[in-house]
């Protein structure tokens, strides 16, 4: 537990110990990680106090005689430095060896009055409980200094924790095991048949929703193709609604073309029926006309229309006409001028 230290001279303790200064047979000096000078005849201890840690391991059988070995694990720390440095020896295990032995025949102990199913399933309940009830209070203590009275170690049991019970007797053990191993067997049975039937309700499951999804796409197939028939129906409605338009449009065309070359044969029958009429009534105007022709007229026809026609005619065979103005020349033109037209009228009668 304390550790060795120098004989003399500067003696520092860690932060995780406890330094006793003992001058005269009484303690000088003490603290946590303190620091003092030492003489030769002063006496200088160091306590650790962090959390230590020791195992044990206990022999015992049980009320029906099954032997079985039990293996724990104490954790204790010094809580009371100056009660505990007078009571142990500088060993630094020799706390550690005591606890242990004491562990041991506690432990032996407590497990000869339980079942072999209470050690197994109550270790922490039946042993480890009852191990800190039954050590606990021999460590535990509170005192002064100079009381040479007080009792305890100065020590704090934390905790036990039991780590393992094992059975010596493979046999024993075998049979322990026996009606777990059967139940655990039969769970696998009837797990396995449960799996089964799981297994071939899901398979009807799977096979039912895929033949649902067939169904639907055949569904949906069906559908799309009666959309796409309708569609094309529609379209072919449409196209003969269009060509039929179309057509009612170029009949209507025709039909106007014809009507308007209808009403142009008419317009033009009509026109030349008036232009027939009117070239009919002038034909008789000049018919009437040259029936009663005065001279004055026959000579003012003469010079407007007969002389420049027959001067027309003779244009191409002499270059030149004199004309003079005699009055026996004049009367002779006259005279041919009113032949002429006499002959004229009378060709246009005859046509």
């Amino acid at each position: 537990m304390m550790e060795d230290v120098p004989r003399w001279g500067r003696v520092t303790a860690q932060p995780h110990e406890f330094l006793v200064l003992i001058r005269n047979g009484r303690v000088a000096k003490a603290g946590q990680g303190l620091s003092v000078w030492r003489w030769p005849s002063d006496g200088v201890a160091l306590i650790p106090t962090s959390v230590r840690k020791l195992s044990f391991k206990a022999d015992q059988v049980t009320i029906e005689k099954a032997g079985v070995e039990v293996t724990g694990l104490a954790v204790y720390r010094v809580a009371e430095p100056l009660l505990a440095f007078r009571m142990l020896d500088g060993g630094t295990s020799a706390l550690s060896d005591i606890l242990r032995e004491m562990f041991i025949g506690a432990t032996r102990r407590i497990v000869a009055s339980l079942t072999l199913e209470e050690c197994l399933t109550h270790r922490k309940e039946r042993v480890a409980s009852a191990l800190m009830d039954e050590i606990a209070p021999v460590l535990a203590g509170e005192g002064r200094v100079d009381d040479t009275t007080d009792s305890g170690w100065g020590v704090v049991l934390d905790t036990i924790e039991i780590q393992d019970v094992r059975v010596l007797s493979t046999e024993v053990f075998a049979k322990l095991q026996a009606p777990f191993r059967e139940k655990l067997a039969l769970s696998a049975l009837l797990a396995k048949d449960e799996v089964s039937r799981e297994a071939a309700r899901l398979e009807t499951d799977r096979q039912s929703a895929a033949e649902q999804a067939r169904r639907a796409l055949m569904h949906e197939e069906e559908a799309r193709l009666a959309a796409e028939r309708e569609r094309e129906v529609d379209a072919r409605a449409h196209r003969d609604r269009v060509l039929e338009q179309e057509l009612l449009a170029d009949l209507a065309r025709r039909q106007r073309a014809v009507m308007a070359e209808r009403e142009r044969a008419v317009v033009s029958l009509e026109t030349r029926r008036v232009e027939c009429a009117l070239e009919a009534e002038l034909v008789r105007a000049h018919r009437e006309a040259h029936v009663d022709l005065s001279d004055a007229r026959l000579r003012e026809l003469a010079l407007t229309q007969t002389l420049p026609e027959v001067a027309k005619a003779l244009v191409g065979a002499v270059d030149r006409i004199n004309i003079s103005t005699s009055e026996t020349s004049v009367a002779r033109l006259f005279e041919a001028g009113t032949d002429a037209l006499a002959t004229l009228a009378s060709s246009r009668a005859q046509r």
